[in-house]
């Protein structure tokens, strides 16, 4: 790896490129098995201002990452991948994943800390719902009211369960288990029976009991009080229902605050105008001529591509190495109307409508990656300003997922 390429903190990390390079700790990881995304290895970094970004490796690339990271060490990343966060249970508030990609190079740091950047969520915003139920917390107390082990059924399998009550340090009353301290890493917010509760997320959580952090020092040396996690709040889980639209002229025109305020998958239209164009993504990608599906390039061993080198790119669909494939348009746009404003991604073909010309027309012919995303194509920049009436794709991504980009249909 270089040593003069420049550290960005994860702040400043976007998904245009993947040759960025990052200083991180990697704070907790985990394997996971799921339908959707098969064997993976999980992670969690933090940088040194305390931000902290999620990262997911395939099955192809675990036993290599496994064998470079080591839990609690500083590492140095260079090459990776982004996309948007979405989903039920983010680790992180960034707004981007990692992904570690065949190209990534992982080292090791000098840079010594023992932070383990816990961001303690507070007691009364739980309780409040001012919290978004998406993202995982971490939340610290004294354990009482501890109730009896339970066996219960989850997808057909036996397991234990066992309840209980954090209060945290403002408490007055007496101590059920005096000076046992619990943290719950990367917890799930729910509602149960009226209540709102905290819960383990499957592995993606950590339970430590009297864990040696200040903030624990603290809570062992007061008594607990009546302002235990569970409170009362009437918030019910809604059922989400997905109509598929058969006819754009039948489909409802809403407000863009109807849209990010939606309970419900559907299709609408909303009409807007364009604000700016989203530059932290490009404004194109390399598609797989017969699929039209993402191609990543394979870059030679040195990195670099010869210019008399035809480009080989992988399929991300076919799964198989190409050569045919072009640009295609990938636009990520900030859109305004009298009530708020939102992000929109529109693909090659409505891309190819509303620009009026063929990505490939506007690509400089080089397969290298952006270095400055606001150099945008002036037919591009030229949308800034126009108005539109946009067929929206309410995802599940969106309403349960807090994905706040939507796609355009």
């Amino acid at each position: 790896m270089s040593t003069n390429k420049s550290v960005s903190l994860l702040k400043a990390i976007k998904p245009y490129k993947q040759g960025w390079c990052i200083q991180v700790k990697l704070v907790h990881s985990w394997r996971q098995k799921t339908n959707y995304g098969g064997d993976t290895l999980e992670l969690i970094f933090a940088d040194e201002s305390g931000d902290k970004i999620h990262c997911t490796c395939k099955r192809n690339y675990i036993q290599r990452t496994q064998r470079d990271l080591r839990l609690g060490e500083w590492h140095m990343i260079d090459i990776f991948s982004l996309s948007n966060a979405t989903g039920q249970y983010r680790t992180t508030n960034h707004t981007y994943k990692m992904s570690i990609i065949e190209d990534t190079k992982i080292s090791k740091s000098s840079l010594v800390c023992d932070d383990k950047f816990f961001s303690f969520a507070g007691f009364e915003e739980i309780g409040n719902g001012t919290l978004k139920t998406h993202f995982l917390i971490d939340v610290i107390g004294q354990v009482t009211s501890l109730r009896d082990i339970q066996t219960v059924q989850v997808s057909g399998k036996d397991k234990k369960k066992v309840e209980f009550r954090l209060l945290d340090s403002s408490g007055q009353s007496i101590v059920c288990y005096p000076n046992m301290v619990c943290l719950i890493w990367f917890a799930k917010i729910g509602f149960y029976k009226g209540e709102v509760q905290v819960t383990n997320a499957f592995d993606a959580s950590l339970i430590l009991f009297n864990p040696e952090c200040p903030e624990a020092l603290a809570l062992t040396n007061v008594p607990n009080n009546e302002l235990a996690l569970a409170l009362i709040d009437p918030k019910k889980d809604k059922r989400v229902t997905r109509y598929q639209v058969d006819d754009w002229n039948d489909v409802d025109i809403k407000s863009i605050s109807e849209i990010t305020m939606a309970t419900m998958e559907e299709d609408c239209k909303i009409i807007c105008s364009i604000e700016s164009i989203d530059t932290d993504w490009s404004w194109f990608y390399q598609g797989h001529d017969s699929c039209k599906k993402r191609a990543i390039l394979i870059k030679s061993k040195s990195g670099n591509l010869a210019s008399n080198e035809k480009p080989v790119f992988w399929c991300t669909s076919c799964r198989t190495n190409v050569t045919g494939v072009s640009p295609k348009f990938k636009l990520h746009l900030v859109v305004k109307d009298d009530t708020s404003t939102c992000k929109l991604m529109i693909l090659d073909t409505n891309g190819r409508v509303i620009v009026g010309c063929e990505a490939e027309e506007l690509w400089d012919g080089s397969y290298d990656e952006i270095e400055d995303p606001d150099v945008l194509p002036q037919p591009i920049k030229d949308l800034v300003g126009l108005s539109f009436c946009f067929g929206v794709t309410l995802g599940s991504e969106n309403v349960s997922g807090g994905s706040e980009i939507f796609l355009v249909s």
